[in-house]
């Protein structure tokens, strides 16, 4: 599918994430796989352990600098909260038309308050790397710090979710820190945010195409990532086409 409108697809990736380590993507192998759709995402890299206000303005500056009419956002975990707070305080002349968010933690995750407050090296580490982003990732802070919608963005989103047998060893234990159906990092019921697609069978790290757990067909691990992705890029530009399209007949009426 070919897209005419003169936008951009951006991937936004999530906490701790960047945009690539030397040969390393944080998106592996999904700007390769566009390029056949004649499709070139954007992958700004913003501070992996920021606040949602300060990657937020990172991204702005990557994105604003630029010619480009519209925008259509596509984020991996902490990365749609990035995109929803640009969204909502930082495009004043709204380029941004449509947002497609990816087990995004948008009512918190328990497991950051948890790495907060527990013991032991990991908890230790993560809150060593992580703060302050950390901390915007808890429930208690999202439910005191809601960002707006904004009326004339398309919002849709997907979650991930994996029973603690198919979770890789090193997920579970975490997993069962949440007392919901979850990816092992993020809750099913907070990655729900405007319209929702759907649950795909994935852990959070296996969405990206890093399947640390061994290979089961039963379990459909590991999970085709580059399939799914392909639909939430098409899906995002045709969202912001339809804005665009909206717009256009609107203002000739």
């Amino acid at each position: 599918m070919a897209f005419t409108t003169p936008s951009s697809l951006v991937l936004l990736h999530g906490f701790l994430g960047f945009s690539h380590l030397g040969p390393i993507e944080y998106f592996r192998g999904i700007r390769k796989v566009l390029l056949p759709m004649r499709i070139m995402p954007l992958i700004p890299e913003v501070p992996g352990a920021g606040t949602i206000a300060e990657r937020a303005e990172t991204l702005a500056r990557h994105l604003f600098r630029s010619n480009t009419q519209a925008f259509a956002l596509v984020g991996h975990s902490m990365g749609g909260l990035d995109a929803r707070y640009l969204i909502a305080h930082l495009d004043p002349d709204r380029r941004v038309k449509s947002l497609v968010t990816v087990a995004t933690p948008h009512r918190g995750s328990p497991l950051a308050q948890w790495m907060i407050e527990s013991r032991g090296a990991i908890p230790a580490w993560f809150r060593h790397c992580g703060l302050p982003g950390l901390r915007e990732l808890t429930p208690e802070t999202r439910l005191a710090t809601p960002i707006p919608n904004r009326e004339d963005v398309t919002y849709a989103s997907y979650a991930s979710v994996r029973p603690d047998s198919e979770l890789p060893f090193w997920l579970r234990h975490y997993a069962r820190v949440i007392p919901e159906a979850n990816d092992g990092l993020v809750p099913e019921s907070s990655a729900r945010w405007g319209t929702f697609r759907g649950m795909v069978r994935a852990d959070h790290i296996e969405l990206l195409g890093w399947s640390l757990g061994l290979p089961n067909a039963r379990a459909a691990r590991p999970f085709n990532h580059l399939q799914f992705w392909k639909k939430v890029a098409a899906e995002s530009l045709a969202a912001t086409e339809d804005a665009m399209n909206q717009k256009d007949g609107h203002g000739s009426g």
